[in-house]
């Protein structure tokens, strides 16, 4: 789905480079910039209702790949010696249970399935 996504919003935004890198190499534009591209659409009704839903499935996988590397960013922390309450302060959340649940969130997470934006 994510794949499938990332395609279609290329096909209808990319323009300039972006463009002829898709119809010469079929390179994708970045999640971010297809995103921006049909909320703009979105806001002067260019865009349609299966760009609004692939850009909302980019939107999940970037939420997705923003989690994953939180779980990372925790983990090297601990294995730096950083506790939970050190975590917890940094994050600004109430205590070292949240931030231990936060860990445990994260992980469950990390391990689904994942479709990396390619480069």
């Amino acid at each position: 789905m994510v794949s499938a996504s990332r395609r279609h919003l290329t096909e209808r935004y990319a323009s300039g480079v972006d463009l002829l890198l898709w119809e010469t190499e079929k390179r994708l534009i970045p999640d971010l910039d297809a995103i921006k591209s049909v909320t703009e659409a979105a806001a002067s009704g260019r865009a349609e209702g299966l760009d609004l839903g692939a850009a909302l499935v980019l939107v999940q996988a970037a939420r997705l790949g923003l989690d994953r590397l939180e779980a990372g960013l925790f983990e090297a922390a601990r294995a730096m010696g950083m506790s939970a309450e050190a975590i917890a302060a940094v994050l600004e959340l109430p205590d070292a249970a949240a931030a231990e649940k936060r860990q445990r969130w994260l992980e469950g997470r990390r391990a689904l399935p994942f479709d990396t934006p390619s480069a």
